[in-house]
């Protein structure tokens, strides 16, 4: 069959039950496919060794017949070469899929993975660490239309992961009004992120070589300080009197059972009643480096402030809260700050845990059973592998170390 245009519209097909095949007597192999809903598209047809191959050019409507039958022709010499057409389509097309997956790849912005990024380790952070990730990528509003300074992490938002130079962390970290606690945080805090993101197979490689982890953007960052914040033998008798003055009972007892028992904040927190044995007088936290937790003393101011809590409760968290998605508070600082103002005094939580160890040498309480209650490592040889101090040893020191706080309050002695 001669192919024109005019030739082509008017075929149909013959078979009600399969296609029609039409060949063009001028391009070898060049055809119509017109199916039984007179659908009409360009064919090519050849042979590699043995084996036919037939390939679908493109519709009629969409493709002009010259450029179609040219392309027909590239094909029969693609066969004559013995170069399989559809072997090397396949190729093509997996070539321009990884171009677009590459080009889309480079615009990725620094906020879509990082929502990625908070969900996929939501699971293997305490909900305090999960919380600062929060605080420290506000900004705007939120979906609940509270407004929120812009925090540092916010700022990299919309910056794509191909963007993120050593010379635009350099400006980041020169160019903020943060305290320098802050920025180095949140540098931090990007750092591991960009980390996750070069460990993963869908964004590895898309942030630019000596970028986050270059000299220059390190030395940008502000040093840590240590921290020497601690509540001296003087502040007591007034720090519990802001304290119970908290609208927040939990948080009040809270703040005391951190300043008795030297427990870092999570461990605290964290506490469910199950945990609290109040017949043989001893609490299981969560412990930061044993993965089995550890036992501590009872004492019987910190259990009369427990049992009070007890009352009331109908969570399985000792410090619970509604409004906290793990159950429990989270964020006690406000409260704490809020002492530390009128006292004019500078306090964390962790400072509450310094306070145990100093206000204990005031005391004369034995150091290795204070570490013991606090969780730290023994220093020595004979404290690591020799010495085992059984509960009640423990809950004796802890005790008087509680009667010797109690009594600073109730005096108030300078």
């Amino acid at each position: 069959m001669k192919f024109t245009k005019p030739a082509i519209d008017k075929i149909d097909c013959t078979d009600k039950t399969k296609p029609t095949f039409f060949w063009d007597e001028r391009t070898p192999g060049f055809g119509v496919k017109v199916t039984p809903k007179n659908n009409k598209s360009y064919i090519f047809q050849g042979r590699i060794g043995l084996q036919n191959r037939r390939i679908k050019i493109g519709d009629i409507d969409t493709w002009k017949l010259d450029d179609a039958r040219k392309y027909a022709q590239e094909l029969a010499i693609m066969c004559h070469k013995g170069i399989d057409p559809l072997i090397e389509r396949k190729k093509s097309l997996e070539i321009n899929k990884e171009v677009l997956k590459q080009e889309k790849r480079k615009n990725i912005k620094f906020k879509d993975v990082w929502q990625e990024y908070l969900k996929a380790r939501k699971p293997n952070w305490s909900p305090r660490s999960y919380q600062d990730h929060l605080e420290l990528s506000r900004g705007g509003l939120d979906l609940n239309n509270n407004i929120y300074t812009t925090q540092p992490i916010h700022q990299l938002f919309e910056f794509k992961l191909s963007e993120l130079t050593a010379d635009l962390f350099c400006d980041w970290l020169d160019h903020n009004d943060y305290r320098p606690t802050t920025s180095s945080r949140s540098y931090r805090l990007v750092r591991a992120f960009l980390n996750w993101c070069e460990e993963s197979d869908e964004y590895e490689s898309l942030i630019p070589s000596k970028s986050y982890n270059s000299k220059k953007v390190k030395d940008k960052v502000p040093p840590p300080r240590a921290k020497n914040d601690c509540l001296m033998k003087q502040h007591l008798k007034q720090w519990f009197a802001e304290v119970n003055k908290l609208p927040s009972r939990k948080i009040s007892i809270f703040l005391i059972c951190s300043l008795i028992t030297g427990c870092r904040k999570e461990e605290l927190l964290s506490l469910k009643w199950k945990d609290i044995d109040f017949r043989w007088k001893a609490v299981k936290v969560k412990d930061k480096i044993e993965a089995t937790g550890r036992q501590i003393p009872l004492t019987i101011f910190v259990e009369s402030l427990l049992l009070e809590l007890k009352k009331n409760s109908d969570s399985e968290f000792v410090f619970s809260s509604e409004k906290s998605e793990c159950g429990y508070i989270v964020n006690p600082y406000d409260s704490l700050e809020r002492i530390c103002k009128v006292l004019n005094i500078h306090l964390t939580p962790h400072g509450l845990r310094r306070s145990y160890r100093t206000l204990a040498i005031w005391a004369h309480i034995n150091e290795g059973s204070l570490a013991q209650i606090a969780g730290h490592k023994p220093s020595a040889l004979v404290e690591r592998h020799y010495i085992v101090r059984p509960m009640d040893m423990l809950r004796e020191t802890l005790q008087e170390y509680e009667n010797w706080i109690l009594n600073c309050v109730e005096d108030g002695v300078n």
